[in-house]
This record gives C-alpha cells, structure tokens and sequence, in this order.
C-alpha cells in the first residue's frame, strides 16, 4: 500500500519548547496552539513527532497533550555520556512524553558519542528491552556519516540536514538504505531562510540572493507554494525515510501537508534544483551564522 505524503512527514516539535528558527518572530506558541496542530497533524495522516530532551519542555508538552499524539510515533535525542546517564536520561525522557517507548533514540551530537562512545551501549540496551524500535545519532557532515558506515555499530536510524541548497548528504543516502539505515532528514527550509522575503533578508546572506530570487522564480512560474517545491525536492529524494517539518500554527500544518497535491510539478523542476545546491558550509549550517533577524 502506497505511503501517503503526509505519512512521510514528521512534525518537528522544537518550536514548542523553544524559540526556534530563522523567520520565527512570535517565540514558543501557547498551550492551545500546540494542541491544534497535534490534533491537525494526527487528524491529516501525520504519523511522527520529532522532539529532544533538549528542546526545552517540548517533550513535556508532548506528554500533556498526550490524547493529541496517541497514534503518532515520536523519535527522541539524547546527549551522549556514560551508559547509566544515557539510560537514566531515557527514562526521564519517557516519562516526560507518557510513553513506555518511542520509535526511535538518537543521540543530539555525533561529538558526544566521539567523547563517550560506550554511550552506545545504553542504545542498544534500550533497545533489547523494547523501550524503542531504531537507534542512531543526528548527524551535521558527512564524514560523520562515512564513519558510522565504516563502524559495526549498528545504527539503524540517521538524522541529517538536507534541502536544495543542502545537498551534502545526497551521495551517501544509497548506502544507507542498503545498510538498512533510515534517514529523516531536517531542515528543508534551511531555517525559514529559503522562504524569506527577500526585502528583508540579512546582510549575511546577500551572496544567497541571486540562488534565492531563482528559487522564488521558479515557484512562481511554475504556479507551485514556495514551501511545497522545498518540501517536495525532499521527500521525492530516494532512500529519504522521513522529512522534519517545524510549523508555528495550524495553517502552517495544513499548507505543508498541502503540498503533496504538487507531486509531478515538483518532479518536473527537481533538476532545476538539483543546480542550486550551496557548496559554502558557512552559509548551510545554521550553527556558522551570526545572531541575526
């Protein structure tokens, strides 16, 4: 049976518990938005939530809304450090999301399971006794990727940056899934940076401009949202399991679960964007920006 678009998608819960992003102007939303788009998202065929123990009370919010996400699977991230504070560190995040399990742990920083690699242990401990079905780390670079492959860790599950200009980690993604390791990817909007307006964009990025009046041409011409092109160059990328979304409103939801409608229009243009990608990290990897509206 064919995965529909909206199962392809997983809500990205970071702006629940903190500010989070680019273009985010409005700070955390309140109780009674979050309980919106949980209940749009389930109601729309949303089946993932993406959160961490590091998002704030988002996991928190997660757990009180609970009636809202019964039937949503959620992928939680942990920090790396030795196995009984990974484990215990587990435990608190479940019981703060009211689960007796999650479909998937990752570790927050491919760093940390450098600095503590028996972290890994307390993964795969959780995962004998059922507490999650995937483990695996969120990755920023590729080499982390490459490393992991050369391992006999077992990772079963990768998170990793991917959108239009963000193309690093395409290369590898065949590996992969024949390794039976399933990429989620974020940041298909690079931030809200791909959807700004271009009257306001930062200094930083003016040497983006002309990539991104491209990208605005494109959608324009082509009569397609802007974020149904990015969220469609994505999830029509092979060997991409998931694609995290981050929305602030119920609308927001509605129009990213919207864009599968735009599934052939978007093929048509993959090449087109395929010509876009960004080979200056400093401009792809958020954690390289300067605090900037």
């Amino acid at each position: 049976m064919p995965v529909s678009f909206a199962e392809r998608l997983a809500l990205g819960t970071a702006q629940f518990g903190l500010d989070y992003g680019l273009n985010n102007l409005h700070g955390r939303p309140d109780d009674a938005t979050v309980q919106a788009i949980l209940a749009a998202a389930a109601e729309a065929g949303v089946s993932m939530l993406d959160t961490a123990s590091a998002y704030g009370d988002s996991e928190v919010r997660l757990g009180v809304f609970g009636e809202q996400t019964s039937t949503l699977e959620v992928v939680t991230k942990l920090a790396g450090a030795p196995p009984a504070e990974v484990t215990q560190q587990l435990h608190t995040s479940l019981t703060r999301l009211r689960r007796r399990s999650v479909y998937g742990v990752l570790l927050h920083r491919f760093e940390n399971l450098q600095q503590y690699p028996e972290s890994w242990q307390a993964l795969i401990a959780a995962q004998k006794d059922g507490l999650t079905q995937r483990i695996g780390v969120s990755l920023y670079h590729p080499a982390q990727a490459r490393w992991l492959l050369s391992s006999d860790l077992g990772v079963d599950l990768v998170q990793v940056p991917f959108n239009v200009f963000d193309q690093r980690f395409a290369p590898l993604l065949p590996e992969l899934a024949t390794r039976g390791v399933e990429v989620h990817v974020r940041s298909a909007f690079l931030q809200g940076l791909l959807l700004r307006d271009l009257t306001t964009l930062p200094a930083f990025f003016e040497p983006l401009r002309p990539k991104l009046q491209q990208l605005h041409s494109l959608a324009n011409e082509a009569n397609i949202p802007l974020e149904a092109m990015l969220l469609l160059f994505a999830t029509q990328t092979p060997d991409v399991a998931r694609v995290v979304i981050g929305v602030d409103s119920v609308d927001n939801l509605r129009a990213n679960v919207a864009a599968g409608a735009y599934a052939d229009t978007a093929r048509q243009l993959r090449p087109h964007l395929l010509a876009l990608a960004e080979p200056t990290d400093q401009f792809i990897l958020p954690y390289t920006w300067p605090p900037t509206r």
